[in-house]
């Protein structure tokens, strides 16, 4: 019977249907597919509607992402959805394929658009979105000088794996809509320390102390504010036992919005403006704290030059977010960090239940390396005027021994070394100037044996470097007669101290 209606049409319950692509009446993503169209381009149509349609993420009620579902990475595989409309009424035998027919005649068969997520093109936006939007959990700390406690606050992060899964259930549950807006799914986490554990602290005792000091005066203000501020974000920080403390993840990225401001630093062995400076002398007085309190020192860098405020071999330079301070409290207590300034003067004091270890400190110049002159002429300059933009520090190669006294008899010590490149002296003269003017650099083979030692800096008053020119003259400087050459300091260009200039072959302390 049904060999007799031909090659070009079957008859199923009464009704006659082509032998078309499609069957009449098919839908792709809930549009009817016009006759004769292709089903492919009609597919691409449709995906290119779905992938337009606006989408924005919201967060705590405010939408803190706008863009399309293709931005965030939506993809649709129309060759497939083209594929499946193509074979509704194709399969099965006469009756099944008949009834297929006769849905497609109702509009009851409607192929969906095959969505997918390309998870590196939405996480791409994704991370963009957390580093913005995530937030740390803050620990509880102590005010020490008002005995308070600050209260701790949660963390939250957005749930990258549910926000991915529900940008992709809402590209499948978006026909017809001309904007779609998802409410990302967000985590929260404790911090590390609670107004609880803080309250069971014991932190009756000091178990080690350091002092440095600086100037607010002159170009010297912002580097004193920078001081205060990094002072601040480590006061009252709780270092458990066995725990690694990082100081830069303590103090944040040196950026004017975390607090900071412009000053004077080293950045490639040269006084430059940037953002920060004054923070590597609150790491250097926290390294010395620490070092007299016997904590683990798991990565320090000496700096690139010995400080006016602190012997070589305490120090510590830091650089956000590449060059760290490190350190582990080894004792089965915890300790409480308690930064202060007070006018000039900063101190750092390690808080606990007891002293547990008595710390030395002796540190051996080794080697003595002199430093070398560059000469830039500068046609703003005229007659015999010279600025210094940079005076030259020998370097210095050192031997540190740290010994440990427990309360228990026992001792023990470590060696380490570090080295201080020579700064080079920098000149800025006239444009055909005769440098043999200049004052003579050191004697190579000069000996630092003989020379006095130093005070130590928290029997002393030293500052920032060079913030009393009057107190670290530059012997070279007046080796020539004042009125050859008119010497003028650039700005940031400080003589160095007597600390800088001359150290002591040998120093010992003791806490």
């Amino acid at each position: 019977m049904f060999a007799a209606l031909g090659a070009g049409a079957f008859a199923a319950k009464g009704r006659w249907f082509p032998d078309a692509r499609v069957l009449p009446g098919v839908k792709i993503d809930g549009v009817t597919l016009p006759a004769g169209a292709d089903p492919k381009a009609f597919a691409d149509e449709r995906a290119t509607a779905l992938l337009a349609r606006k989408v924005s993420l919201h967060l705590g009620g405010k939408s803190v992402l706008e863009g399309t579902l293709g931005e965030l990475g939506v993809r649709v595989d129309t060759a497939r959805s083209a594929a499946f409309a193509e074979r509704v009424g194709k399969d099965g035998d006469v009756l099944g394929r008949a009834y297929a027919a006769d849905e497609a005649r109702e509009g009851r068969v409607d192929v969906p658009l095959f969505v997918s997520l390309d998870r590196e093109a939405a996480l791409s936006r994704l991370v963009a979105l957390k580093e913005v939007e995530d937030t740390q959990p803050v620990s509880a700390r102590l005010d020490l000088d008002k005995h308070e406690t600050i209260a701790e606050r949660d963390g939250h992060y957005i749930d990258a794996d549910e926000t991915l899964a529900a940008i992709e259930e809402t590209a499948r549950a978006a026909r017809g809509a001309d904007a779609v807006a998802i409410t990302l799914p967000t985590r929260s986490f404790v911090p590390r320390v609670s107004s609880a554990f803080l309250k069971s602290l014991e932190i009756s005792a000091v178990v080690a102390e350091y002092e440095t000091f600086f100037s607010r005066s002159g170009d010297q203000s912002r580097r004193g504010k920078n001081i205060d501020n990094a002072a601040q974000k480590l006061d009252g920080l709780v270092i458990s036992p066995g725990e690694m403390v990082s100081f830069n993840e303590v103090i944040g990225e040196r950026s004017e919005s975390n607090g900071f401001e412009k000053s004077w630093e080293i950045f490639k062995g040269e006084m430059v403006e940037g953002i920060g400076g004054g923070t590597c002398q609150v790491a250097s007085t926290f390294h010395a704290a620490i070092f007299f309190g016997g904590f683990d020192v798991l990565e320090r860098l000496p700096h690139s030059r010995p400080s006016a405020y602190i012997p070589m071999g305490l120090d510590s330079t830091v650089v956000y977010p590449a060059v760290d301070l490190k350190v582990r409290n080894p004792h089965p207590f915890p300790v409480v960090v308690h930064a202060k300034t007070v006018g000039g003067k900063l101190r750092v004091e390690l808080l606990g239940k007891e002293k547990p270890v008595k710390v030395g400190f002796s540190r051996e110049v080794d080697e003595t390396i002199p430093y070398k002159r560059k000469i830039e002429e500068d046609p703003t300059l005229s007659g015999k005027k010279v600025v210094v933009k940079q005076h030259g520090i020998k370097g210095y190669k050192i031997k540190i021994t740290r010994t440990f006294t427990y309360a228990n008899g026992t001792k023990r010590k470590t060696e380490e070394k570090d080295q201080y490149p020579p700064t080079t002296e920098i000149y800025k003269v006239p444009v055909g100037f005769d440098v043999a003017q200049l004052p003579s650099l050191p004697e190579e083979d000069e000996e630092l044996g003989g020379n006095p030692a130093p005070a130590p800096p928290e029997a002393s008053t030293p500052t920032a470097p060079g913030t009393d020119p009057t107190a670290a003259v530059d012997p070279d400087m007046t080796s020539k007669p004042e009125s050859e050459i008119e010497f003028v300091d650039a700005p940031g260009a400080h003589a160095p101290t007597a600390q800088q200039r001359d150290p002591s072959k040998t120093l010992h302390l003791r806490r």
